[in-house]
């Protein structure tokens, strides 16, 4: 760190500045933002945007204590989050069924799937425009108001719209985390910080959320259950956001960029209301560019979505057809629209043609794939063939889980020390190929056989290691590569195109299953037991009732077994592009800071 910033970060640690030293801090810290030391804040922060000028003001006013107060804060908030998300789980076959709506479980997933991939770059562009605290508090909000509305919905409609506020808040604050983490980490450490709030939190809440949801329904009913949320959630959020607010107001009182902010709104105090309203929403907000994107993409996965495990067959309709075509073409006229029309755009050009942002969205998303299209029924399949019960059935499946949170913190330790991210990339694809491999051989061994609780644990916990790997470097990666004034959309570029892998996935294995499993059961069923098929493919609990051993089990278990392997086949053609593309990314050496890692002219074409 330079003698000038420690100077400036000292300064801005005192409560009152003077008049002359908060011009001086002001000039220093602006040249700072644009790493440019020989010229003052000039032009160029015409490009940047209020909310990331307010991220590195509050980065500058940042005190020991305040950032011990702030992180702690986050974490409390990580963990109730995990924890709300993971015994709300238990209630939403409860809640259904209390309207009578059991079946629309999948379309409530459909929903919450698809606005939570809306949601990732309209909360980086709303970030990017208003801060990161104001984004907090209003994921928070919606989160909170999301809960309220799970509590008191009357109707499957209304349950709709709560899980809609739901994913927006709880993906608005998951990449909120992610942004104010990059906000207020070097790159050395940004991998380490990035994954220790949901390290730490998310293996207790996994076991321990299912036991409290179903602990709440047996003392009360699944309303209290979401509505405690919206009273804890709130209280517990007050230290995160309190601190960072009044960091952020002493700087604006010190006088701290204030004249800086009030021209990257483009905006003067004279200026007419219908000027600031196109200022804000047609060039900041891009409101042209969100819903493109928005459309497009609901468009695009609502067909994928709704193909998934419980309508295969949805691909004959032309309706289907028609929404993906309709989709495809909108996305088209978004990407035209932002690359030559928008001036403030959800996704600048440059980062499209960025090799590495380009490879560590297309690992994400053939990762998300691969785990998809084997995992959707994969526990179906334990609890047939394995003879597993549903809890043991969800830990085998959650191991990948555990071992990416805990492989997340260790490779962000190696990072630090050995100040490069490709090669962690390169180690931790090739072990995600190994583990699907292994799970292929596992699903079905010959002669009747499958793999055992621990070498189906074993071999999960080596994908999740990799994953733990490769994404963690990924991501640390593309923030890197970009200005910090994308770092934002960059980290929700990266986490949507995850989620668009798991829809497809889901489609896929969807497809599958519904073509294979109903003629391997009439192909293998005894004469007697052949007109039981569609019963048996339509319910695991039908396929349990026959006894281990039986002709019919037999057949059963062994349809199930060559279904599921093509769904780990499958897997294991989705990862296998991954081990061309992680050559892709760029090896970040990690003592640089995120803009030099830019080229000048990929810089020039965010700005313009």
């Amino acid at each position: 760190m330079s003698d000038s910033k420690i100077a400036d970060e000292r300064a801005l640690s005192q409560v009152s500045v003077s008049p002359v030293e908060s011009e001086v801090i002001h000039e220093t810290t602006m040249a700072g933002i644009f790493n440019n030391k020989d010229e003052k804040y000039t032009d160029d922060t015409a490009s940047v945007q209020a909310g990331v000028l307010r991220a590195e003001i509050l980065k500058a006013a940042w005190s020991k204590k305040a950032l011990i107060i702030a992180f702690s804060g986050l974490f409390l908030c990580t963990l109730i989050s995990n924890f709300s998300d993971y015994s709300a789980q238990v209630y939403v076959a409860y809640a259904t069924s209390s309207f009578k709506q059991h079946s629309a479980m999948t379309t409530a997933k459909v929903v919450s799937n698809i606005a939570r991939i809306c949601t990732y770059p309209i909360i980086a562009k709303l970030g990017d425009v208003f801060g990161r605290a104001e984004m907090f508090v209003f994921s928070i909000t919606i989160e909170v108001i999301g809960y309220a509305l799970f509590a008191g919905c009357q109707d499957i409609g209304q349950y709709f719209a709560a899980a809609i506020f739901d994913a927006i808040g709880d993906t608005g604050f998951a990449l909120t985390q992610q942004v104010f983490i990059a906000d207020a980490t070097n790159l050395i450490n940004r991998g380490f910080w990035s994954t220790l709030p949901d390290s730490i939190t998310t293996i207790p809440t996994l076991y321990l959320g299912t036991i409290v949801g179903g602990s709440v329904l047996e003392h009360s009913t699944w309303r209290w259950g979401y509505g405690m949320w919206a009273i804890i959630l709130p209280f517990c959020a007050v230290p995160l956001v309190t601190t960072m607010f009044i960091l952020q107001r002493r700087a604006m009182k010190n006088g701290l960029a204030k004249t800086a902010i009030s021209t990257i709104t483009g905006c003067d105090k004279n200026d007419s209301p219908w000027k600031k309203a196109y200022q804000l929403l047609w060039v900041q907000l891009d409101l042209m560019g969100g819903f493109l994107l928005v459309a497009g993409l609901s468009l695009f996965l609502i067909p994928l979505s709704l193909t998934g495990s419980s309508n295969s067959t949805g691909w004959g309709e032309p309706s289907f057809i028609a929404m993906l075509v309709l989709g495809v073409v909108v996305l088209v006229i978004f990407a035209v629209w932002e690359a030559k029309f928008a001036q403030k755009p959800f996704i600048p050009y440059y980062m499209v043609k960025n090799r590495t942002v380009a490879a560590a969205c297309l690992l994400g998303a053939l990762d998300f794939v691969h785990y998809a299209v084997f995992s959707v029924f994969f526990p179906s399949y334990l609890q047939v063939v394995g003879g597993f019960s549903p809890a043991k059935s969800t830990r085998i499946d959650n191991s990948l889980r555990v071992a990416f949170q805990v492989s997340g913190l260790f490779v962000s330790v190696f990072m630090k020390y050995s100040k490069r991210s490709q090669v962690w990339v390169l180690i931790g694809v090739p072990m995600c190929v190994l583990g699907q491999g292994i799970v292929v051989y596992l699903i079905d061994m010959g002669d009747g056989r499958s793999g055992n609780e621990a070498s189906f644990v074993a071999a999960k916990s080596l994908i999740g290691i990799g994953r733990g790997f490769y994404q963690t470097a990924a991501q640390v990666s593309v923030q890197a590569v970009v200005p910090k004034q994308d770092v934002a959309v960059a980290t929700a570029v990266f986490f949507a195109s995850m989620s668009i892998g798991s829809a497809v996935g889901t489609s896929i294995a969807g497809a599958i299953w519904q073509s294979k499993l109903p003629g391997k059961l009439k192909q293998y069923l005894p004469s007697s037991a052949k007109n039981q098929a569609a019963a048996i493919f339509k319910s695991i609990v039908t396929a349990q009732k026959y006894a281990k051993g039986t002709a019919e089990r037999v057949a059963i278990d062994r349809s199930y077994r060559e279904s599921q392997r093509l769904l780990a086949i499958a897997g294991v053609a989705a990862l296998a592009p991954m081990l061309i593309l992680m050559w892709f990314l760029k090896n970040v050496h990690l003592d640089e800071e995120t803009d030099k890692n830019v080229p000048d002219n990929e810089k020039n074409e965010t700005r313009k």
